[in-house]
């Protein structure tokens, strides 16, 4: 017979599981449902869609998993477009955003455009498209992207390691990208911090989802002003501390 505690990881899996099935079903139905983004430049409807496809994801989080979330600091957050350089543990985050801001514009991968149905909806949302292997010139394009989403009122979320990282990593082995400064120096907005813990609740790479709360917590923002050195220093410092304050000391 299973043991109890082998019966509950089959049981977290077959959830985490059907999550996942319902998940990337309704990546597939976004788009259908939003078709008529693919015939205008006004990324409006995508975004619609995006809010969709982000509520809709979270209730299932929420009913299936048991995975709740709890959101500090929101006050934080500055009345004015900003950029939000936030840790980057699963895929949660780039899910809840959308809750948060209206019309948030995400630093994504160019490879996810890939993915039939989803990444092709990608090209229909507000998003920075990243090619990772272009250089200077791919951040020359990220900063002038990102001036053109700041001057139409909209929030840019970055993640500043630039992949999700498992819980308590290190720093050295995930190091803190240039773009996210590249971004600061140009834009010249505020950068608000986000620390979250949401890597105990949805491991990278892993189905297997467990049941909590996941904190989310924006951080003071970043004032206008500082050098190169000073703000990669800070921005570091700050996400890096406040979510291993996040992580329970016995973990």
């Amino acid at each position: 017979m299973l043991s109890r505690f082998k019966f509950a990881k089959i049981y977290d899996f077959c959830l985490g599981l059907v999550f996942s099935i319902l998940i990337n079903l309704l990546g597939a139905l976004i788009p259908i449902i939003y078709f008529p983004a693919f015939f205008t430049s006004d990324k409006k409807i995508g975004d619609k869609g995006a809010k969709s496809w982000a509520l809709i994801s979270i209730w299932l989080l929420k009913k299936i998993c048991k995975i709740d979330y709890k959101i500090i600091g929101i006050e934080n957050i500055p009345k004015e477009p900003c950029i939000v350089a936030c840790k980057h543990q699963s895929m949660w985050e780039t899910i809840v955003m959308h809750l948060i801001f209206h019309r948030p514009v995400y630093a994504y991968k160019k490879e996810l455009e890939k993915i039939p149905f989803y990444g092709w909806f990608l090209t229909r949302m507000s998003g920075i498209s990243v090619d990772r292997s272009g250089g200077a010139k791919s951040l020359k394009d990220i900063i002038k992207q990102s001036k053109q989403y700041i001057d139409n009122n909209q929030s840019i979320v970055i993640f500043p390691q630039g992949t999700r990282v498992p819980v308590k990593s290190d720093s050295k082995n995930y190091p803190y990208q240039v773009g996210v400064t590249a971004i600061y120096l140009s834009c010249k907005v505020k950068v608000v911090p986000v620390a979250l813990n949401s890597g105990l609740y949805w491991p990278k790479n892993s189905i297997t989802k467990k049941s909590g709360t996941v904190i989310i917590e924006f951080l003071k923002p970043i004032e206008i002003g500082l050098s190169r050195e000073e703000f990669m220093s800070n921005i570091e410092e700050i996400i890096e501390n406040k979510s291993n304050e996040l992580i329970p000391e016995k973990y």
